[in-house]
C-alpha cells in the first residue's frame, strides 16, 4: 500500500516591527510599561532593610543605611586633601586642589598629639581617684539606739552629714545630694550601706553597718526607713518568735 502524506504549507516569513514603530510603518510613543521591568519601590517599612534595621537596630547589617547619624562631639576630625569628611562639596582646580581655600586645612599632628594627651591625662587623673576611693573601702557607723516593741525590733542608726547636704560649685552654683541607702536583711543580721556622691557625680564618702540580731527574723517583713533631715535610718526587724524578748543588737566588722 502507498500511504501519500499531506502537502507542508509554509507561511512567508513576515518582518519584525521595530520598537516604536506603528502598524502604518511610523515611529509612535510606546508606553512605559512595555520598556521596562522596573517596580514601584516598597514602603520602608515592608522592604528587608526596612525588616532588619528594624529587628536588629544598631547591631542591623545596614546599620550604615540609618539616617540622622551625629558625629560625637568628642571626636577627633582630621580634614584635608584626600580626606573626606563630609560637610559641602569641594570645588577644585585643574591641578587637583581646592579652589578658593574652601577646604579646611589638615590638622596639625603636633596639636592633634597634644590634644590627645591632655585627654588621656584627664583620665588617668579619674581613674585614680576612683581607685583610691575604692581602697579606701567602707567607714563603719558605729551610732545607733536599740529599741524592743514586742513582735518587732527597732534599731536607730545615725548617719549624719551625708544623707542630704548641698554643695557649693565653681561657678557660684548650688548642688543638692542625696545619699544612696540600701539595706540587705537575712535570718540573723541586715547590712546597711550608705553612699554619697561628689557633685561632679564621682563616688564620694561610704559608710556601712552590719547589724547582727539575738535571734531570727523574717527577712521578707523586716523594713527600712530613711529619714534625711534628722540624718538617721530606721531598721525594723520582724521577729520569728514575737515573744522572745531581745536584750541587744550587736555589730560586726563590714
Amino acid at each position: 500500500a502507498i500511504w501519500a502524506q499531506p502537502p507542508v504549507v509554509r507561511e512567508p516569513l513576515r518582518p519584525r516591527r521595530p520598537i516604536g514603530a506603528t502598524a502604518g510603518g511610523g515611529l509612535g510613543l510606546v508606553p512605559a510599561w512595555e520598556m521596562t521591568t522596573l517596580k514601584d519601590p516598597l514602603p520602608r517599612t515592608e522592604s528587608e532593610l526596612g525588616r532588619n534595621r528594624a529587628m536588629h537596630g544598631d547591631k542591623s547589617y545596614y546599620y550604615a543605611h540609618s539616617e540622622g547619624w551625629d558625629v560625637p562631639s568628642d571626636a577627633i576630625v582630621r580634614s584635608g586633601p584626600g580626606l573626606v569628611t563630609g560637610g559641602k562639596p569641594v570645588k577644585l582646580g585643574p591641578d587637583g586642589q581646592p579652589e578658593g581655600g574652601e577646604a579646611s586645612p589638615a590638622a596639625d599632628d603636633g596639636e592633634v598629639r597634644d590634644e590627645v594627651v591632655a585627654r588621656l591625662r584627664s583620665r588617668i587623673d579619674q581613674l585614680e581617684t576612683e581607685l583610691q576611693q575604692t581602697r579606701a573601702g567602707w567607714r563603719p557607723l558605729t551610732s545607733f539606739s536599740f529599741s524592743d516593741e514586742g513582735a518587732k525590733c527597732k534599731v536607730y542608726v545615725d548617719v549624719p552629714d551625708i544623707l542630704e547636704r548641698r554643695e557649693s560649685l565653681p561657678d557660684g552654683g548650688q548642688a543638692f545630694l542625696e545619699a544612696a541607702v540600701s539595706a540587705s536583711f537575712t535570718k540573723r543580721n541586715c547590712m546597711l550601706r550608705v553612699s554619697a556622691p561628689k557633685a561632679d557625680g564621682s563616688p564620694g564618702e561610704r559608710r556601712a553597718v552590719t547589724l547582727v540580731c539575738e535571734a531570727d527574723v523574717v527577712p521578707e517583713k523586716c523594713a527600712y526607713k530613711v529619714d534625711r533631715a534628722k540624718g538617721r535610718v530606721t531598721i525594723t526587724f520582724k521577729k520569728q518568735d514575737e515573744l522572745k524578748k531581745w536584750r541587744s543588737v550587736t555589730t560586726q566588722a563590714t
